[in-house]
Formats: structure tokens, sequence, C-alpha cells
């Protein structure tokens, strides 16, 4: 195990609750009581205790698909029409941290046009949540689903929006803390970050997933999560560094570092204890200079990843400038001259077998 983990360790006992597994997992549940008001609430309709709470500034429409144990909607504000999407979970799944405040206040005086923001947020009922514009947008969970791979400039452009939209909010001390292809939107090409401003949202469902669960919307949030993470610790700016790392490696390379991991407990051992095969330029000429920047984003100890966002950015806006690789001069020039010499030289040869015949 890696040494900067080894006193982090000693900690995962009480993280357990003092039952900790004799095979080392790195996550763990919330109190009994606080697992069963969460499945009570989520076995509820939460759509149902939201839209009743919240019926005089907004009507809720539907609700969508989950996301990374988020429960989203689609609904519109009373007042004036606009469309929302509005966000919740159980407050009770937040433990004695009680819903966020310093962090969603913060994120939402944080304003880039590569940053969803949360317009408002609170607690209604038994539902913390949040709620941001709604866009037209897909998903890079979506886009991976399809398999379909993008064409390399879209992905690093992409990736370069949302080390753009971490600079700034890192620059406002601002943490996602949960950073994934569910948060990470593409419209008209560019990439949005949403969900900012809500770490301890992302840390408690990490705790509530069951260690040996079959994949589910909860349990891909820790697909993302850094070492630090997943050893209990909370997270910081590298955390956001090493979530992008992994998304960026998906992306390029096809296939999550860690792929074959078919549980939470395997997965987050693999972040703590396991390096990624090496990112391969492959059949898309990944730029050398990308792909050593995502291992390096990889890194177990979060000082040898680089210092910062604003680093990702710089590199990948590097690469976006500098043209696709062209034909040396004068070879169209070069390849016409030749075309003309064969012609010239078929058509006297047919001449010159017409005059034999």
């Amino acid at each position: 195990m890696h040494t900067q983990y080894a006193l982090r360790n000693s900690n995962l006992n009480r993280y357990w609750g003092g039952n900790r597994p004799t095979t080392w997992n790195p996550i763990g549940s919330l109190l009994g009581a606080v697992a069963d008001s969460f499945r009570r609430m989520t076995e509820s309709d939460l759509g149902d205790e939201l839209a009743g709470s919240i019926a005089a500034d907004y009507q809720i429409l539907r609700e969508l698909a989950s996301s990374s144990g988020i429960s989203a909607f689609e609904a519109r504000a009373a007042r004036d029409g606009r469309p929302v999407e509005i966000k919740a979970v159980p407050v009770q799944m937040l433990g004695s941290q009680g819903a966020p405040s310093d962090a969603i206040l913060a994120s939402r005086r944080v304003q880039h046009p590569n940053i969803l923001p949360v317009i408002e947020s609170g607690v209604r009922g038994e539902a913390f949540f949040w709620i941001s514009p709604a866009i037209d947008a897909t998903s890079l969970r979506a886009r991976l689903a399809r398999g379909i791979r993008m064409q390399l400039k879209d992905s690093l452009t992409v990736l370069r929006d949302v080390s753009a939209a971490l600079t700034h909010a890192h620059l406002h001390g601002v943490v996602h803390g949960g950073l994934s292809p569910d948060n990470v939107l593409i419209s008209g090409g560019s990439g949005v970050v949403a969900d900012l401003g809500v770490p301890e949202v992302f840390s408690a469902i990490r705790r509530q997933v069951a260690p040996d669960a079959a994949r589910s919307a909860a349990a891909e949030a820790l697909r993302y999560a850094a070492p630090e993470q997943a050893a209990g610790g909370n997270p910081d700016a590298r955390s956001d560094v090493y979530a992008w790392g992994v998304i960026a490696y998906e992306l390029l390379g096809g296939r999550h570092p860690f792929a074959g991991r078919t549980t939470p407990s395997q997965m987050l051992a693999a972040h703590v204890d396991e390096e990624p095969p090496q990112l391969l330029s492959g059949p898309s000429n990944v730029p050398a200079s990308v792909t050593k920047l995502v291992m390096r984003c990889l890194s177990k100890d979060p000082a040898k990843r680089p210092e910062s966002a604003r680093r990702l950015f710089d590199v990948l806006t590097r690469e976006l400038l500098v043209p696709p690789p062209q034909p040396a001069a004068g070879s169209g020039q070069k390849a016409v001259v030749a075309l003309f010499i064969v012609a010239v030289a078929i058509i006297a040869l047919i001449a010159w077998l017409g005059m034999r015949s």
C-alpha cells in the first residue's frame, strides 16, 4: 500500500464504526439509523415530498434519470415559467454534518461560462435540494454510453472547458468533490460542469454505498474518487484534478483506467493501490503531452499531480492551437506534375500502339 496512506489507514476503523472488514475496503456506510432513513426516504417518493414543499415557487413536471445517487426533476418556475432542473437527496443521508451551506453559497458567487450556476438551494421537508437553469445539453455519461468515440479535437475541447471551470472554481475556494461524466454536460460542443458546491452530498453518497453492491447510479460516483477520498479524507482541489484525470483517461482511451472492477470495494481499492495502464496515443493520435498530463493526474500522491487545474487548461489550450499535420510544402504541386507526366506517357503509349497497328 502506498506509504502516504499508512497513517490514514489507521483511521479506517473509525470510518467503519469499529467493524472494519478483514479484507481492506475503503468504503464505509452510514450508521444503521441513517441508512434506514435513507432507504425509507428513497422508497417514498422524494419528488412528491419536494413538490409539495416548493409548489409556491416551482412546478415539478417529471422525474429525470437518477445520476450518482441524486434524484433529478424537470421543473419550471411559477413566477416566469423559466425551465429549471432540481436535484435533491434525502437530508438524513447527510448525517450529522447536515445540509451544505458554506460551499454551496460560495458556489453561487462563482460565475463562469463553463459552470452551470446554482440559483437556489435549501432544505424543504425531508429533502435537501439545489436548482440550476435547464440547458440544452447531453451528459458526458450519455455520450460514453453510446460507445461512439468522440473526435480528438472535440474530446480535448470538452476536457479543456472542464479544466477552465475547475480553475475558476478553485480560485474562489470552491471544490467540486464529485466530478464525474454525470455532471459534465456537453452543450453546443462546449463542456459545462454541474453540481458545483455540494461536496458533502458526494461524500455522503460514497459512504452509503454497500461495499459489495452491484453497479448502480450511486456506485458510479465511486469510479472517480481520488485515493484520499477513498481513504475517508475530505476532497480538495487536487482531488478534482484526479477525477479530471479519470474522465480524461476514459474519454481519450476508450475505457476506465480500472475497468473490470465490478464492486465498489474493488474500485476504490484500485484507486488507492493499483497503477493504471499507461494511456497510449492510440488511433486518435492523442498528443504525448496530453497522455503524460493525464497519467500525472492519476498519481496516488496528491503532491505529484499537476499543481493546479490551470496546468491542465494550459496544456490543452496549447494542443488545441496546434494545427493538424499538413502535407510537406510543395507536395501538392509535385503530385499534380507527376500525374500530368503519367497521363502524357499513357497517351503517347496509346498513340504508338495505334501507329503499330
